[in-house]
């Protein structure tokens, strides 16, 4: 359960997964509403899920981003929502984003689904991260 912070997932409900001609939504809208029966996902306290009517990156999709304030943020895609390895997966993924104090994760700590097909990872603004480095002022 998530106990520490406010997690935020949101998923882009606009994302083609291919399948469009034989269902009568779309890939992102199909994978959300799965997640949304998911009951792993209506046991994470603190979780909020968000649909996005577009997250531009239409050549990877399905797309979703995982967020917490002062934490960094993750984007991943090619998402198989027909795949229900996923479901498990990201359950495990929020699961350790919420357990590290700053959000960040190493790619070998991350679930298999979730290594490759990261589409970034965006540092918090007040962040002491050794990744960060300010460049627009001398040291």
């Amino acid at each position: 359960m998530l106990d520490k912070k406010k997690t935020t997932l949101s998923i882009c409900l606009t994302c083609r997964d291919g399948l469009e001609d034989i269902h009568t939504t779309r890939g992102g809208k199909r994978f959300s509403d799965k997640i949304l029966k998911q009951k792993e996902f209506k046991e994470l306290n603190n979780l909020e899920i968000r649909g996005v009517k577009c997250m531009s990156q239409c050549k990877r999709s399905c797309i979703i981003s995982l967020t917490a304030e002062n934490s960094f943020t993750y984007m991943f895609g090619d998402i198989n929502p027909a795949n229900p390895k996923y479901f498990k997966s990201l359950t495990k993924l929020i699961l350790l984003f919420n357990s590290s104090p700053d959000g960040f994760l190493k790619r070998n700590e991350r679930p298999e689904l979730f290594q490759s097909n990261i589409l970034g990872r965006f540092p918090p603004l007040d962040t002491n991260s050794a990744l960060v480095i300010c460049l627009d002022r001398e040291t």
